[in-house]
């Protein structure tokens, strides 16, 4: 009889330090201590900043040394417009494709250029997106020399409606693994940014192709509507200038 007492007892205090030593789990504090945040405010990028570095066959399509304008790598595997905006049914077409982010040489910035080249698998795959931008937003023609730009005028609609597709104090995040830079706009964030957007930014989008390269030239500026128009029609002209010499 002593044995089994012992035996019981030693059960029971088993059985008691399995089940947590009377705490109750619900109570026990799973997160950090009271008070004690959990943001992590990214800090601003010091190191250097390289020029983008392009194949040949694409840094021919960017223009550089654009008066009060800096050009940075853009990730490409987070800011990919052509295929989220077509909901990824020309990936298959997509043989490779390049970014460059056009900014202030501040670093407050009340403006940013997306300029993203697509090469595809033909010409006629890279006319075939075009169409589908053409028929349904960018309806309206620019011609300058040999180039045509489509343009979608979505400034007009977001001012109506102030819905910016940029908002005031929106960092643009650098990725020091692949010295590329992003904006969270799918929630995606980094340790380090390069620039803050000063002011609600509304969109002047055009796109053209070239050969089998299809071209996005996605501005997105602060009003006044003169500037957004003003800041547009610089990055088109630019790049239609950039474009036609490849014809010479």
């Amino acid at each position: 009889m002593p044995y089994i007492a012992i035996i019981a007892g030693l059960l029971l205090v088993i059985a008691y330090l399995l089940s947590g030593g009377g705490t109750n789990p619900a109570e026990y504090p799973t997160g950090p201590p009271p008070g004690t945040s959990t943001d992590t405010q990214p800090a601003l990028y010091t190191g250097n900043i390289p020029e983008p570095v392009l194949k040949p066959e694409f840094a021919r399509f960017f223009p550089d040394n654009i008066s009060g304008m800096r050009r940075i790598q853009l990730d490409t595997t987070r800011m990919d417009s052509m295929n989220d905006e077509t909901l990824w049914q020309y990936e298959s077409q997509v043989v490779d494709k390049v970014g460059v982010l056009y900014l202030s040489n501040d670093i407050s910035t009340d403006f940013e250029v997306e300029y993203l080249v697509y090469k595809m698998k033909s010409p006629e795959a890279a006319n075939q997106v075009l169409d589908h931008y053409s028929s349904q937003w960018n309806t309206i023609p620019l011609i300058k020399g040999n180039t045509t730009f489509w343009l979608w005028k979505g400034y007009v609609q977001q001012i109506a409606e102030v819905k910016p597709s940029r908002i005031n104090g929106l960092h643009i995040y650098w990725d020091i693994l692949s010295d590329s830079s992003f904006l969270p706009i799918k929630g995606i964030y980094s340790n380090y940014y390069i620039a803050s957007i000063s002011d609600d930014l509304y969109c002047y989008h055009g796109e053209t192709v070239k050969d089998e390269y299809f071209i996005m030239v996605d501005v997105h500026a602060g009003q006044p509507v003169s500037n957004i128009e003003n800041i547009g029609d610089q990055m088109f002209t630019e790049a239609a200038k950039q474009i036609n010499s490849l014809d010479m």
